[in-house]
């Protein structure tokens, strides 16, 4: 009787854990990172847009290992595509960019 309620206890919990999907999670993802490279330019969209097309993410303990695949276009200049990585915190508050 103990063994099934420490079963059925260990159930709930489980079932019940608040972890978002993939999708919702990759948005929020490109969300921040979109806001911190805006931030770089005082949220001036006249001079350069970014759009994140892909995300590519690893849970770790306490952060997101991240690859962002971003097209960046500057007024007056071709568009350019390229890869940055960065860590982001599980509370998405603190970003650590690499490239």
């Amino acid at each position: 009787m103990k063994r099934l309620l420490i079963l059925l206890i260990l159930s709930f919990a489980i079932a019940c854990n608040d972890s978002p999907s993939t999708s919702t999670l990759e948005k929020k993802l490109a969300s921040v990172m979109t806001d911190y490279l805006y931030k770089a330019v005082q949220y001036d969209s006249s001079k350069v847009k970014y759009h994140i097309e892909k995300v590519v993410y690893y849970p770790d303990k306490t952060k997101y290992d991240c690859e962002f695949k971003v097209v960046m276009m500057i007024t007056g200049r071709k568009d350019t595509t390229g890869f940055m990585k960065a860590y982001i915190s599980k509370d998405f508050k603190k970003i650590e960019r690499f490239y």
